[in-house]
């Protein structure tokens, strides 16, 4: 029996067929421990020769009454290895009919494993391709490799330009909205709390923008994404007004009057500066978003997991299969060599009980202390192994 399989490294090969653990036992009969049943017999021998039961006349005459007792038990364990012997065919070919249910359960879980695993390589082998263009549903280079380094080395100046962004932002919000805190920590919060949804507002729009470019998204989606940007950019002006009036009102040092921040400069060219510098951060914010966020990187990753998972699902599903089809195996090799195991049983038993007649002989033999005896003996014994 063989079986076949798909290695991870390779298109197609052969596996060869493990032996399983335990291999299929149905013996039912157990032989005679011959050793000590020779000794029975020869001491046996002996206390009939001590006893007068057999001498030496009995011997020349050829006739052992002993003998006629081990063939009646040599009759009688031959029956018992017939019937042991039926019962076994039985017992084997029932575990050999189940075995056959089992191991066609776990060939079907090995080629729904190993199916379900090549599947989801070919999708990882088609995925595992970088980026060229966002919306090509390929995974970045980064996510490729697999690497922290790349990561940090692309994305640290990104992450050091969105701080800086904030800690510019924090102390002008912070002077925009000087009136709208009991406290000075009040006012603190409230401006590094808007400085961070001025900031993390767009990057999120730039993700969930990037997913639309990689997943599509049906009309009321693109709809949606138009709408938050007009609003945010509603927003945006809002809060470039609420700077410009923070410029040119006029500040109070000390009681006194030192006039706007923006002295000197036009109310219209400020609000331009201040639209392009909030539009700007906005669009730096929402550019690294879109380009930090790739959904094909998560998919990859998901991908890779389900792969090892599989794995190791198909790994445990060849090795019950292996391990079925072995013990199958061996409980068909058991039920072909029936005949053989019945006739090696039927020798053993011969040889055996052959053995014991000649140690019951030997121990007559000592028993009597008479070289005559040990001649006939021996002419007995050749005679016995002579008939067929």
């Amino acid at each position: 029996m063989r079986l076949a399989r798909r290695k991870q490294d390779t298109p197609a090969d052969e596996v060869v067929r493990i032996a399983p653990a335990v291999a299929y036992d149905g013996d039912l009969y157990h032989p005679p421990d011959w050793r000590q049943r020779r000794g029975q017999e020869r001491e046996l021998g002996r206390g009939h020769a001590a006893e007068g039961q057999i001498d030496t006349l009995t011997l020349e005459t050829g006739s052992v009454p002993r003998f006629h007792e081990l063939e009646d038990e040599r009759l009688a364990e031959l029956a018992n290895v017939e019937d042991c012997a039926e019962r076994e065919q039985q017992r084997a070919r029932a575990e050999f009919e189940s075995q056959k249910i089992r191991l066609a359960e776990s060939q079907r879980a090995f080629g729904e494993a190993r199916q379900a695993l090549d599947d989801t390589r070919r999708h990882l082998a088609e995925l595992e391709q970088p980026s060229r263009r966002p919306g090509d549903g390929r995974p970045g280079s980064i996510a490729l490799s697999g690497s922290r380094w790349p990561v940090v080395r692309r994305w640290l100046p990104a992450a050091l330009l969105l701080v800086l962004l904030l800690i510019v932002e924090v102390p002008i919000l912070y002077q925009v909205i000087l009136n709208w805190g009991d406290s000075v920590a009040m006012t603190a919060l409230l401006a590094a709390g808007a400085a961070l949804i001025m900031l993390v507002a767009p990057h999120m729009y730039g993700r969930a923008f990037r997913a639309w470019q990689e997943a599509g998204s049906p009309a009321r989606g693109r709809w949606l994404l138009g709408f938050v940007a007009l609003a945010w950019l509603g927003l945006i002006g809002a809060v470039a007004v609420l700077r410009r009036d923070a410029l040119v009102k006029p500040l109070v040092v000390d009681g006194q009057n030192i006039g706007p921040t923006s002295d000197g400069a036009g109310q219209l060219p400020t609000m331009i500066l201040l639209l392009a510098l909030l539009v700007a951060t906005a669009l730096i914010a929402a550019d690294l978003g879109r380009r930090m966020h790739n959904p094909n990187d998560r998919r990859l990753r998901e991908l890779r997991a389900k792969r090892d998972a599989e794995a190791a699902t198909c790994a445990r599903a060849q090795a019950d299969y292996q391990r079925d089809a072995g013990y199958a195996e061996s409980v068909a090799q058991y039920v072909q060599a029936a005949e053989r195991r019945h006739a090696g049983r039927v020798r053993q038993l011969d040889s055996g009980f052959e053995s014991l007649a000649t140690a019951y002989l030997g121990g007559v033999v000592e028993g009597l202390h008479d070289p005559e005896a040990a001649s006939w003996a021996e002419r007995i014994v050749s005679r016995r192994r002579s008939v067929p």
